[in-house]
């Protein structure tokens, strides 16, 4: 009876041994679980932001794409009038010119109307 008495309370050790190891794994268990969820919340927030850059990131590239065209039409406009400058300065030059070929000939004909009088 001693013998049933021992394997009896040797048994109820056990128990409680390995009661106290599932409510340690229980308790393991549940905070894996909540150390899940909270990573789970987090990975969605993350989600939602790269999203946000992704989106972000292409209005920036769309903006900068623009803005390199811009500077393409610029440096053409620039160009054109550069070119227009030169050409009113040529003009400029050919009307100058002209009037003083015309002063010239006006006194001309001014002086041969003096002497024909």
């Amino acid at each position: 009876m001693n013998a049933l008495r021992i394997e009896a309370d040797e048994s109820n050790s056990k128990v409680d041994e390995l009661s106290a190891k599932v409510k340690t794994l229980e308790q393991e268990t549940l905070s894996k679980e909540q150390e899940i969820t909270s990573l789970q919340h987090k990975n969605s927030v993350l989600e939602t932001e790269v999203e946000k850059l992704e989106r972000l990131h292409g209005e920036a590239k769309a903006a900068a794409d623009e803005s390199a065209q811009h500077g393409t039409q610029n440096e053409g406009l620039t160009r054109k009038l550069q070119l227009l400058e030169e050409e009113a300065e040529e003009n400029e030059k050919n009307l100058r010119e002209t009037n003083e070929k015309y002063i010239f000939i006006q006194a001309a004909v001014k002086g041969e109307e003096g002497k024909e009088v």
